[in-house]
Formats: C-alpha cells, sequence, structure tokens
C-alpha cells in the first residue's frame, strides 16, 4: 500500500498529491495519506466521496489517516482546486490584480512594478488566501508570463488562483493556461462579498 504524508502543508497540496497517488496505482489497489489539518481531512474525504471512493479514516492526536481504495471511476480527471476549501481566519485576505500593469503612468515601468509586487508576493510571511486574476491581469497566469512559476508557487503553498473564464475568452488564452483555475463572475463576486480584506496593487 502507498503512503502519503502531506503533514504541515496547505491546501491544495494534500489533494493534488493524493490524485497523484491514484495515478501511480491500479485499480483495486490501497493507498493512505496522512494530514494534520482537519480542513484537508474534509477536503480529501469530499473529493473522495464524490469520486465514489469509500474512506477509512482512523484518528490519532491530531493526524488523520485516510486508507482509499482505487475505484474504476475516472477520479485521476478530477480537478483538486475544485474541493479546495481553506482555513480561515480573521488576518484572511484575497489579492485582486484587474491588470498586467501595476498602476497608471508609464507601461513599462508598470509591468516591472506588477512583476516585483507578483514574486514578492509569495515570499509574504502571511499568503492571501486566494489571488483573483481578470480583464488583462489573467495575462499573468499564462504559461509564458514571467510571473508564472511565482504563482504556481503560490498555488503549490495553498493560495488559490482563480481566474476569470469570460476574461480568458475574451483575450483568446485558453490554450496558454499555465496555472490557476477557470471561474466566473459569480463566485468572483460572492468571495469578495465575504472577504474581510481585499488588495488592489
Amino acid at each position: 500500500m502507498k503512503t502519503v504524508d502531506t503533514q504541515g502543508l496547505k491546501c491544495p497540496q494534500p489533494l493534488i498529491m493524493l490524485k497523484e497517488a491514484l495515478q501511480g496505482i491500479s485499480i483495486g489497489e490501497k493507498v493512505s495519506i496522512i494530514t494534520d489539518s482537519d480542513t484537508s481531512l474534509k477536503n480529501l474525504t469530499t473529493f473522495l466521496r464524490d469520486q465514489g471512493a469509500e474512506a477509512e479514516i482512523t484518528t490519532a492526536g491530531s493526524v488523520h489517516t485516510i486508507v482509499t481504495t482505487r475505484n474504476d471511476s475516472n477520479m485521476t480527471n478530477a480537478e483538486p482546486q475544485l474541493y479546495c476549501e481553506i482555513d480561515r481566519s480573521g488576518n484572511d485576505y484575497v489579492v485582486c490584480i484587474k491588470s498586467d500593469l501595476m498602476g497608471e503612468g508609464d507601461p513599462d515601468l508598470g509591468k516591472v512594478l506588477m512583476e516585483s509586487f507578483v514574486n514578492n508576493l509569495k515570499l509574504q510571511e502571511h499568503l492571501p488566501t486566494q489571488v483573483m486574476l481578470y480583464n488583462a491581469g489573467v495575462k499573468l497566469a499564462m504559461k509564458q508570463s514571467p510571473v508564472c512559476s511565482s504563482l504556481t508557487e503560490l498555488e503549490e503553498l495553498g493560495t488559490r488562483i482563480v481566474l476569470c473564464g469570460t476574461c480568458i475568452d475574451h483575450y483568446g488564452l485558453q490554450y496558454d493556461i499555465g496555472v490557476g483555475m477557470i471561474s466566473n463572475m459569480v463566485v468572483i463576486t460572492e468571495t469578495l462579498a465575504a472577504t474581510g480584506h481585499v488588495i488592489y496593487p
């Protein structure tokens, strides 16, 4: 049985690691995933339930162990980020980026400033729960973007990267996406309405 230890990791990393583990085993084989996060436990079990897989859960102190068997469903095609509910606290904040430039004035300067902002965002001690990209801001999440790798690191650290689907279609970038999950204005609006602290660079 394959064992995956996700202790200390934030969503969506445990979900991604579970999906990778399932991809690496055959139908009928078991995998054990360990987490010390109640939120990750909920996300992982919800993911498995929706794929029609049973989850045997044991808990020792603050550590949870889930044992599941890969079934014959297409569970490895599911998107882990869609099951990522992030731990909430009073210091949570969301970053909204509406352009690939920062500020007004010289566009070359604006490009440099935005790249610096995103690259430094991943270095913050307290990371944003989500980064919302809309209008020209979605260009930052494209494969050729100079900050695509920084956004990928943020996602791996637990920050959800959300892309406006209408904006992606408008700019014709459907096949160039390098990071993040496509969403819609309903989700973006609900997220901003429920978030106490929003940053617009």
